[in-house]
C-alpha cells in the first residue's frame, strides 16, 4: 500500500471519434470514472474529432464534471439548416480516396467554392435587415441558400420533407452563418489563411456556449493558453493534462500525428519530434528563430475543430448517395456545401474591401499559417518545406482512438483507458480501429498482441499489454449497448433531453461493465500492476486471477 501511495500508476485516458455519439458516451465514462473516485487519479486526456469535443467542454467549465453539457444545446442542430441524417455501415475516417474516385477531383472545387463562398457571405453584410428573400432576385443578387434550395427541391431531386422543415427561415440561416463569417474575416485581414475549419471552429464555439443565452464561456478569451492559464483546478494540478490530436496532410502524408496541450504544439513523429509554446503558436518561426510573434492564434474552437474536421468531409458521402451520375455528382455536392454554407455562386460579385490573398492553398484543411516548424535546422522534409501546415480530423487515417500520444515513452503512462465509439458495425465498435493502431505502433516498435477481432459487437473491456512491462497497459471499451441503444449515426446533430440521459447512463455502465462487481475490484489489479512490478511487489493471488482472467495474451 505504501508503494502505491508514495509511486501512484500514471493512468490516461483516450477518447476516440464519433460526433456527438462520441462527447456522449465519453462523458458518460468520466462520470462513471468520478462515481467510483477513479477520475481524479488520471493524468492524461487525449481526444479526437467527437472525443475532443469533451475536451473542449471540460475545459471551458473548469473541469467540473458537474457541469459536463450543461451548457450545450444538443436540442439545436451543430450546423444551421443541417437535420440528421445516418450513415451506416462504412467509417468515414479510413479509405476515403480509395472507397470515393471523386475524392480527387475534389479539391479544386472546394477551393473554388470556399472563396465565393467567403465573398458571397461578405456581400450579404451589406443586406439591410427589412430585406425579404423574395427581393433578392429583383435586386439582382443571387443568395446562395435561395440557389442552394431550388436546385435540390425543384426537381424532387431529394424527397425529404424532414429536410425541408427542418430549414429554418432564410434569415435566421443566413445570420447564423453570417455570426461565424465576422471572426473568421477578422482573422483573414490579419494576414493569416482562412479555411472551411475555421468556420467550423466557430459553430462549435456558438454551441457549447448556446443552451444557456445569458452564460458567456468566452467573456474574455477563446485562447487555449490563456482558459487553462485562469484554470483553478488545473493551476491546483486536480485535473488532467488535455491532448488534442490532428492528423497532418502536408506532402499527403499519412499517419502523422500532432497534438496540442495547453503547455506546446508539435509532433512527436521521428520525422520532427519538435514542438512550439502553444501561446506562440502562429508566430512566424524561420530556421529556429522567431522574426514575428503573435499572440491567441492558439484558440480552442478552431483547435477543436481541427481535431474534428471529418464534418468536412461528410459533404463527400452525400454526394455519393445523392448522385446518378457523375454530372449531377458535381452539382449534388455544391448543394450539400451550400446547406452547410460553404458555398456561393461563381458569379458573385466580390466586395473590393478585402484582399483574397489569405485563401488557403487547400481551404478543406485546416492551415496552421505560420508553420512554426518552416526550415528548421538539419530537417529537411515536408513538415519543415512549407510555411503552412495542413491538419485534418485525428482519425482520418483509421486511427480513431488516441492512443499514440498516450504511449509515447517521456509520459510514463502506465494504463490507458481507452474508449472507442466508432461506427464499425451499426455505428458499434467492434475493435477495428484498435487492431488499426496496434499494427502501426508495431512498425514503430511497440509490441502489443493483436487479437483476432469478430464482426460482433464487443460487449465487455478488453485488456492488453499485461505482460510488457515497458508498454503502459491498455483498457480498451468499446460503446455497446448496456441500458440503451448507443448506437446513433455520427451525424446525428440533435438529442433530446432523454435520449442526452440515457446516453450518459449507458457510458457509465460501460466503464463499471455493467455494475461487473468482480471486474470492478480486479481494476484495482490492473491499474496497481505497473508499479508494483517496477517496486519487485508480489501480486495477491486474488490479483494473479484477475490477470489470468482478463488481460490478452
Amino acid at each position: 500500500m505504501d508503494t502505491l501511495i508514495s509511486n501512484p500508476p500514471n493512468i490516461g485516458v483516450a477518447l476516440s471519434g464519433g460526433g456527438y455519439r462520441s462527447m456522449l458516451t465519453g462523458t458518460g465514462f468520466i462520470l462513471g470514472m468520478q462515481e467510483k473516485g477513479l477520475w481524479d487519479c488520471v493524468s492524461y486526456l487525449s481526444g479526437l474529432s467527437g472525443g475532443s469535443w469533451v475536451l473542449m467542454d471540460l475545459i471551458v467549465n473548469n473541469f467540473n464534471i458537474t457541469k459536463m453539457i450543461n451548457n450545450w444545446d444538443l436540442t439545436e442542430g451543430l450546423l444551421q439548416g443541417i437535420p440528421d441524417f445516418d450513415i451506416t455501415q462504412q467509417d468515414l475516417v479510413s479509405g476515403m480516396e480509395e472507397q470515393f474516385p471523386y475524392l480527387k477531383k475534389r479539391q479544386e472545387l472546394i477551393n473554388t467554392d470556399f472563396e465565393n463562398f467567403f465573398n458571397e457571405v461578405e456581400t450579404s453584410l451589406s443586406l439591410p435587415d427589412c430585406l425579404r428573400k423574395d427581393e433578392l432576385f429583383k435586386r439582382g443578387i443571387e443568395n446562395p441558400f435561395d440557389k442552394i434550395k431550388q436546385f435540390i427541391f425543384h426537381n424532387g431531386t431529394l424527397q425529404s420533407n424532414s429536410l425541408i422543415e427542418s430549414f429554418q427561415t432564410f434569415r435566421e440561416v443566413l445570420n447564423f452563418y453570417i455570426d461565424l463569417h465576422l471572426r473568421v474575416r477578422t482573422k483573414k485581414i490579419q494576414g493569416f489563411f482562412v479555411s472551411f475549419t475555421d468556420y467550423w471552429g466557430e459553430a462549435l464555439l456558438k454551441r457549447l456556449n448556446n443552451k444557456d443565452k445569458k452564460f458567456s464561456a468566452f467573456a474574455n478569451t477563446v485562447s487555449f493558453s490563456k482558459l487553462i492559464e485562469s484554470n483553478l483546478k488545473f493551476s491546483k494540478f486536480e485535473a488532467p493534462i488535455p491532448i488534442f490530436v490532428a492528423n497532418n496532410r502536408n506532402g499527403r502524408l499519412k499517419n502523422v500525428i500532432f497534438e496540442f496541450s495547453p503547455f506546446e504544439f508539435g509532433s512527436w513523429e521521428k520525422m520532427l519530434r519538435l514542438f512550439v509554446k502553444l501561446p506562440y503558436l502562429g508566430s512566424k518561426i524561420v530556421n529556429g528563430t522567431a522574426k514575428i510573434c503573435y499572440k491567441e492564434f492558439d484558440d480552442i474552437g478552431f483547435i477543436t475543430a481541427t481535431s474534428s474536421s471529418i464534418f468536412n468531409n461528410v459533404l463527400i458521402f452525400i454526394w455519393q448517395k445523392m448522385s446518378r451520375s457523375s454530372l449531377e455528382a458535381m452539382k449534388s455536392v455544391k448543394a450539400v456545401m451550400g446547406l452547410f454554407g460553404l458555398i456561393g455562386t461563381k458569379d458573385s460579385t466580390k466586395p473590393l474591401t478585402l484582399s483574397n490573398t489569405a485563401i488557403a492553398p487547400e481551404t478543406d484543411y485546416a492551415v496552421y499559417y505560420h508553420n512554426p516548424f518552416f526550415r528548421y535546422p538539419n530537417i529537411d522534409n515536408a513538415l519543415t518545406k512549407d510555411d503552412h501546415l495542413y491538419l485534418v480530423d485525428g482519425g482520418e487515417d483509421g486511427e480513431n482512438i488516441p492512443l499514440r500520444s498516450l504511449i509515447i515513452p517521456e509520459r510514463k503512462v502506465d494504463v490507458i483507458f481507452a474508449i472507442d465509439s466508432s461506427s464499425d458495425v451499426n455505428n458499434y465498435a467492434n475493435g477495428t480501429k484498435l487492431i488499426t493502431i496496434l499494427r502501426h505502433l508495431e512498425k514503430l516498435g511497440y509490441h502489443y498482441k493483436i487479437p483476432k477481432i469478430s464482426k460482433k459487437r464487443i460487449n465487455h473491456p478488453l485488456i492488453f499489454g499485461c505482460n510488457a512491462p515497458s508498454l503502459p497497459i491498455i483498457i480498451y471499451h468499446a460503446n455497446t449497448e448496456h441500458s440503451y441503444p448507443s448506437n446513433t449515426s455520427t451525424f446525428k446533430v440533435t438529442y433530446n433531453e432523454t435520449e442526452v440521459g440515457a446516453m450518459l447512463q449507458n457510458g457509465m455502465d460501460i466503464f463499471n461493465d455493467n455494475e461487473n462487481i468482480y471486474y470492478q475490484n480486479c481494476l484495482g489489479c490492473i491499474l496497481s500492476k505497473r508499479t508494483l512490478d517496477r517496486n519487485f511487489k508480489l501480486h495477491s493471488q486474488f490479483c494473479k486471477k484477475c490477470f489470468k482472467k482478463f488481460c490478452y495474451s
